[in-house]
């Protein structure tokens, strides 16, 4: 039976996103955002403000409170520059990077059972095809940032 693929990528993302927000429901993190924020700040050490909204495609207000919320937490600390003190540092605390092993180890779980549903033998080749998209995702975002756009194939 073929799906329409933009069906199919809609049914796949929404179904992701409703996994992704239980298990950070799981880990204490209400909120899929916030959740990304303590990822990217994990996976690439201190951030300015500015860096993190820009990967994260947000505005700076929004990043704000949602940062603000995460220092009030007790799970980031937000600091001036050194060389520019109108900019805003962010660094994951302690609580804040034990917090990022809990949710990384949960989302690993996830994705092992997600992988076991699959039949074995599609295994190797189901992630081939998940490598195949998330380049061509990551290629998409980067054109649509250069061009405030869809961009055509090439």
């Amino acid at each position: 039976m073929t799906q329409d693929p933009s069906d199919l990528l809609r049914r796949i993302t929404r179904l992701h996103t409703s996994l992704q927000q239980h298990t950070a429901q799981c880990c204490g993190l209400h909120s899929l955002t916030r959740c990304q924020i303590l990822t990217i700040l994990g996976r690439a050490g201190p951030l300015t403000l500015a860096t993190l909204g820009r990967q994260l495609g947000a505005d700076k207000a929004w990043m704000s409170r949602n940062v603000d919320e995460l220092v009030r937490e007790g799970l980031i600390d937000k600091q001036p520059g050194q060389t520019d003190r109108r900019v805003v540092v962010l660094t994951l605390t302690q609580e804040g990077q034990a917090q990022v092993r809990r949710l990384n180890t949960e989302l690993g779980h996830q994705s092992a059972r997600l992988l076991g549903r699959i039949p074995p033998n599609e295994q190797a080749s189901v992630l081939r095809a998940l490598e195949l998209l998330a380049d061509a995702l990551e290629a998409e975002c980067a054109c649509a940032a250069e061009d405030g756009g869809p961009c055509a194939a090439s």
